[in-house]
């Protein structure tokens, strides 16, 4: 089976500035290879990690809302994402690298609202 693709066709919603935000426009990324359909729901929370820490989960623990929410969205894997932003943005890309150690690791995705994206059939490098 093909890898499927989605071009970034708005800034996305998320805590990173605007600018940074806006930078994802026009980038094709691979969507995440794993076994549910996308676009799936996810729940999402912010890049900046103001909801991981110990307050947070305590807060959780009590049933006190946190800023989490379902997305209708994309899956993409974070460090494939970002390396494609260097690419077209190096100053955004930066941000993440600065800003967002926690997710560029292996493993970590990203989600990409389905309203600021589309799919994209063939895909030339």
């Amino acid at each position: 089976m093909a890898m499927r693709h989605i071009r970034i066709t708005e800034a996305p919603p998320g805590e990173a500035p605007a600018r940074i935000r806006a930078a994802w426009v026009n980038i094709v990324l691979p969507l995440a290879d794993i076994p549910q359909a996308q676009p799936d729901v996810w729940i999402t929370r912010g890049v900046l990690g103001k909801d991981r820490g110990v307050w947070a989960r305590i807060k959780r623990l009590f049933g006190i809302p946190v800023v989490e929410q379902p997305e209708v969205g994309y899956l993409v894997d974070t460090i494939i994402a970002v390396e494609l932003l260097r690419a077209h943005a190096p100053s955004a890309a930066a941000w993440w690298d600065r800003h967002t150690p926690h997710l560029l690791v292996p493993g970590r995705k990203l989600v990409f609202a389905a309203s600021c994206c589309e799919e994209v059939g063939h895909v030339v490098n």
